[in-house]
């Protein structure tokens, strides 16, 4: 048994307390370590699933993924958390998935996850086993190299993945055609954002596409209505160009339709700051006007600094400070928007920001209740309670052929790149 140190069991005890550390002078050290041991423990099991479904959608078209929803992994997850959990407690201290035990123990478990989804998600019955081309491959498994074994007959020595360190994998046998019905899913990718945001640059709607599969799963995106909800109201809200900053750029009448509560009262403004013939739009001057001196925005400057930016365009100080403690709630990240708000104009900050404002304000639960204009005005009131029914009108045309097309039938309801045991 290895005897922890004080520090050791100070971490184990996910810093609680306080530990003496003798520097130039005695020291209380502060508080700043987190570690917390089971969810320690899942984001580690999770790097297996993503290694046994990133083994096999190599081998299936690129925008298809094999599907792991109703996969049961529970033996193989349950498994590989004793492994980790016993690990953590050999050495007491946390572990990383860079361990050597560890890494043995993920490789072993996406072998495991490969082959539960090539028989139980794909009806895979054969594979051909495939080892690494170099010389530690141990001279049985050579002896297999490139031989095709059923699945319910694999060598004497186990199927690929079974033996420690076996530097090999089991690359499926079959026809794409010939999977039954729910195996394979399709990712959400640039090509399907297309028809959300047509006139968008490839580069960002690679980037949106990216971002929006992290959070398909966390932000209760997992279902075609939900998704199509989530994308119609993106749709609308940074327009056929996917642009994720307020841009101000309206001519006098769009500034008194836009913002009513404020030019209703100073018409002689939207003429000077409205963009005309004349002059471009003063879009600063805009901002400053109709978002200063509320909502935490009291210094000069503030209702520019903090303008829409993301998805659902969040505005506003007290907005960005409140969506800084949301973030570092939901994701585990501390990023200070306040100080920095440009970054919610990121693709990456922008779908997280987005998926928070859909879960505080529970559209999940609306969106569930189907794909209709009904149900589409109802979520639009919540993203947007200041338009009117023209305007909701006018919207759902506008977005409604994207059920038509049928892009969305069959996308992933899960994180490809990021899979979790928890969304199987």
């Amino acid at each position: 048994m290895i005897h922890e140190t004080k520090f050791a069991s100070f971490i184990r005890r996910c810093g609680s307390g306080s530990i003496d550390l003798r520097l130039v002078v005695l020291v209380v050290m502060e508080c700043k370590f987190a570690v917390a041991p089971r969810n320690l423990v899942g984001s580690i099991a999770d790097n297996a699933l993503v290694a046994g479904l990133a083994d096999l959608n190599q081998y299936l078209p690129e925008g298809i993924s094999v599907n792991i929803k109703g996969v049961d992994f529970s033996d193989i997850k349950a498994e590989l958390d004793a492994a980790i959990t016993a690990r953590i407690a050999e050495i007491g201290l946390p572990v990383d998935e860079n361990d050597p035990v560890i890494k043995a123990a993920i490789q072993h478990a996406a072998a495991q996850v490969s082959a539960r989804l090539q028989q139980d998600g794909m009806g895979v019955t054969e594979f051909i086993w495939r080892s690494r081309d170099d010389g530690r491959v141990r001279a049985l498994h050579q002896d297999h190299d490139d031989q095709i074994f059923f699945w319910k007959a694999p060598p004497e020595d186990g199927a690929p993945g079974t033996a420690f360190g076996c530097r090999c994998s089991a690359e499926p046998v079959f026809v794409l055609e010939d999977l039954p019905e729910g195996a394979t899913c399709e990712r959400l990718t640039a090509e399907k954002l297309r028809e959300v945001f047509p006139d968008a640059d490839e580069e960002r709607l690679r980037a949106f596409a990216e971002e929006l599969d992290a959070v398909i799963d966390i932000g209760k995106l997992d279902s075609p209505e939900q998704l199509f909800h989530f994308l119609a109201q993106a749709a609308i809200e940074m327009g056929p160009e996917a642009l994720t900053v307020e841009g101000f750029n309206c001519p006098p009448e769009g500034l008194r339709t836009t913002f009513d509560s404020y030019f209703d009262a100073h018409p002689e403004e939207a003429e000077q700051l409205g963009r005309t013939e004349d002059h471009d739009a003063d879009r600063q001057g805009i901002a400053n006007r109709v978002y200063g001196g509320r909502y935490g925005n009291e210094n000069p400057g503030d209702g520019w600094r903090y303008r829409g930016r993301g998805i659902f365009q969040t505005t506003f100080r007290d907005n960005y400070q409140a969506m800084t403690e949301s973030h570092r709630k939901l994701f585990g990240e501390y990023i200070d928007f306040v100080s920095k708000p440009e970054l919610l104009a990121e693709p990456k900050y922008a779908a997280r920001a987005a998926a928070i404002y859909w879960l505080d304000h529970d559209i999940p639960v609306v969106a569930d209740q189907g794909i209709s204009q009904g149900t589409f005005n109802q979520v639009r009131r919540i993203v947007n309670p200041g338009e009117g029914r023209a305007d909701r009108e006018e919207h759902w045309n506008k977005v409604e052929g994207l059920q038509r097309s049928g892009i969305l039938d069959n996308v992933c309801e899960f994180s490809v790149s990021h899979p979790s045991f928890s969304s199987t």
